[in-house]
């Protein structure tokens, strides 16, 4: 699932990197847009991607599947044609723990893997959501028991906004004691 989630993830604001300080928003970056960005990105956050380079074709796919996941986040949406074209050619064996895996080796098996936890995020839209920052735009899939979780990290993103709401209470303080 959180193999999934990266994917759905290599489209982003800029404050969507952790360290970021946004002071401009100039639009998402992507990081589908080459195959040394794509392995990086991944790579840089655990996931484990085959040892080739993915082709522009996997990367098409890969785009497919990212974009019916963010999709998901809104009211109403439905399966995307590229993400059923995906599901539809896929082939799958149980393995030896018996979990579903792709028949396909390296990219293709890769992103025919991640149809199976799509599912499940299909099950459990209600539950995925955009970070509240509005300059992260990362998704995520919120476990908290009541539902409500705001931001995509409460280390980062939810931080930033605390700091802001409680900077903001201090300003007119500061100014009536002068």
């Amino acid at each position: 699932m959180a193999d999934l989630v990266w994917v759905a993830n290599t489209r982003h604001g800029p404050g969507g990197h952790w360290f970021a300080r946004v002071t401009h928003d100039e639009g998402d970056h992507d990081h589908l847009t080459t195959s040394d960005d794509a392995v990086r990105y991944l790579a840089d956050h655990h996931v484990e991607v085959p040892p080739e380079l993915p082709t522009v074709e996997d990367l098409a796919a890969l785009t497919e599947i990212r974009e019916m996941v963010r999709k998901l986040a809104e009211p109403a949406a439905a399966w995307t044609t590229g993400a059923l074209r995906i599901l539809s050619r896929a082939s799958f064996r149980l393995d030896r723990e018996g979990s579903l895996q792709s028949v396909d080796l390296g990219w293709a098996g890769f992103i025919e893997d991640l149809m199976v936890p799509l599912l499940e995020v299909v099950r459990q839209r209600d539950r995925l959501s955009l970070c509240g920052n509005p300059h992260c735009r990362l998704i995520f899939l919120d476990a908290s028991k009541s539902g409500t979780r705001r931001w995509c990290d409460d280390a980062g993103c939810g931080n930033r906004d605390r700091v802001k709401r409680h900077r903001r209470r201090q300003i007119p303080s500061a100014a009536a004691s002068s």
